[in-house]
């Protein structure tokens, strides 16, 4: 087991922001897709709704989850 090392407030919190400024740095925000991509998104999703499931009893389960 390894040693346990004390760490004050003040110090806990500095690593912490340090720690969320990397990955806030690291996880910019994806740039949105184009119209026309997005377009095709939601007829494909329209369609799935539509359509029905190729795997037996799966609609069952579907419904029950909502």
């Amino acid at each position: 087991m390894r040693n346990r090392i004390e760490i004050d407030y003040v110090h806990s919190r500095a690593i912490i922001r340090a720690i969320g400024k990397r990955l806030g740095a690291s996880l910019k925000p994806e740039p949105e897709p184009p119209a026309n991509l997005r377009t095709q998104i939601d007829r494909l999703r329209e369609l799935e709704e539509q359509s029905p499931s190729i795997v037996p009893g799966a609609e069952r389960l579907d419904k029950t989850r909502r």
